[in-house]
Formats: structure tokens, C-alpha cells, sequence
């Protein structure tokens, strides 16, 4: 599907060439390996509007961070806002934070258990934690978790991984991206059988795509047309059908 978008992205006439990462994990609907993908349709229409190359690499979380920080690559996709944040790269800002209105999209982190678990979480503290909490390598929840006095296993990329953990009881709960373990669930007869989603989410926030400090320094006039259109493509109906399409599957 990469190639498919690369290539469609360099038919416009002398293209400028971006050079983006994003993490080579699942997320559905944002991020699939195999399938449709929400992230490339929206980015595929960005590369349209502003007549640009995009061209995305899958890699691991850590390594994208590091390669945008280090102004090895121009930008990464699905990023959320901390202002620790800010010396890997370059948020679309409105004061102090991430502007909304220039987001990818929203989504947020959930905890799973075990059914028959006493594990809680009322939207403020959590309860009945007896082992440590599974989450993604560098994800940001992972803070979010230590704020609230849990033990984080964080030895994992893989979303599976942590979920087969919890289902051999190595962990107490594993926090996950909230459509991406939904769809885990609802794709799985064994974790739908035996995991649940527990009480509100985590949290919900915006995801952006961000750029490199030498790229925004360099060429700031794209990097503003980049993230505008960003923002006139998740309104279009095209991608809002899409989008309603994708979440209407993921609760098959």
C-alpha cells in the first residue's frame, strides 16, 4: 500500500520530496500493514493538495522519534502532544499546546483486564493493581500510568504481545490505543472471550504530524500548507465516509 501511495504522490508534475516515518505496528483504522489505512488515505489527499512526494517508511516508534530528532528524516505521522515532546520536532501550535484543529485525528488509550479481574479505573485513580500494566515501547501513556503509581512493562512493541501476557496473567491490565484494542478484541475470539475494556478511557487526545526542526526552519511555508491541508481533508466527505466506514468495522 506504501508503494501504491508513493507512486500516486509523485504524478503530480516536479514534486517537492518529504520523507516521513511512522511506527511499523498496527493501529488500526489509522495504521494497517495489510488493508486500508486511514492515516495514508488522509495523507495520500494531503500529497494531492500540496503537490508533494511523500514518501513513509515503517519502522519502529523509538527509532522515528530518534531519526526526526536527529533531522535524519523530514516529519513522522500519529504523534500526540507533550511539551517534552517539542525537541523531537516541530507541532502545529496554538500557544503553549498542539493545535486541535490541525490534527490527523482523535483517538486515545483504554485499559484492558481480565473478565473477572478486579482491576479499576474510575477516571481518576486505579484500583486492585497487583502486577505491573502492559504498554507499547515509548508510547505516552506509559507516563500517564507511572503518574497514577502503576508498575509499566513496557518491554514490548507489539500489542499482542502484551495482550498474550495478560492472558497468561503476567500483567495486571494492558493500556492500549482504544480503536486499536477494540479491534484486537473484536478480531480475536480468545481475547474477546476472556479480556474487557475497563470503565472510561484513559484518555483521548489529537494526534498530528509533526516535522523535523531543520525541515519546518528550512521550508516553512510547506510545512503550513501541509498541516492545512491536512486539516480541509478530514473534513472532506470523502474521508468522512471513510472514517465512518472504518469505525462501523471495527465494531463488527
Amino acid at each position: 500500500m506504501l508503494a501504491l501511495f508513493c507512486a500516486f504522490a509523485a504524478a503530480a508534475p516536479s514534486p517537492d520530496s518529504v520523507r516521513l516515518c511512522t511506527e511499523d505496528m498496527e493501529s488500526p483504522p489509522w495504521r494497517r500493514l495489510n488493508g486500508p489505512s486511514l492515516s495514508l488515505l488522509m495523507l495520500k489527499a494531503v500529497a494531492r493538495t500540496a503537490k508533494v512526494k511523500l514518501e513513509i517508511q515503517q519502522m519502529a516508534w523509538t527509532r522515528c522519534l530518534s531519526e526526526v530528532q536527529n533531522n535524519q528524516l523530514d516529519g513522522l505521522f500519529e504523534i500526540s502532544f507533550k511539551p517534552e515532546r517539542l525537541v523531537i520536532g516541530v507541532f502545529p501550535m496554538k500557544g503553549d499546546a498542539a493545535d486541535p484543529a490541525l490534527r490527523m485525528h482523535t483517538d486515545g488509550y483504554s485499559l484492558y483486564r481480565l473478565k473477572g479481574s478486579k482491576l479499576g479505573w474510575d477516571g481518576q485513580r486505579l484500583s486492585n493493581v497487583d502486577a505491573a500494566i502492559g504498554a507499547q515501547t515509548g508510547f505516552s501513556v506509559i507516563a500517564q500510568l507511572l503518574a497514577l503509581g502503576a508498575q509499566v512493562d513496557d518491554s514490548s512493541r507489539d500489542p499482542v504481545q502484551n495482550l498474550n501476557k495478560l492472558l497468561a496473567r503476567r500483567l495486571s491490565g494492558v493500556a492500549l490505543p482504544t480503536l486499536a484494542g477494540d479491534s484486537l478484541l473484536a478480531g480475536n475470539h480468545a481475547y474477546r472471550d476472556q479480556i474487557e475494556k475497563v470503565g472510561p478511557d484513559l484518555v483521548s487526545k489529537p494526534y498530528y504530524l509533526i516535522f523535523s526542526h531543520a525541515f519546518a526552519d528550512s521550508r516553512p511555508q510547506l510545512t503550513r500548507q501541509l498541516w492545512d491541508a491536512i486539516a480541509q481533508t478530514r473534513e472532506t466527505p470523502d474521508y468522512r465516509k471513510a472514517l465512518q466506514d472504518a469505525l462501523r468495522r471495527l465494531k463488527r
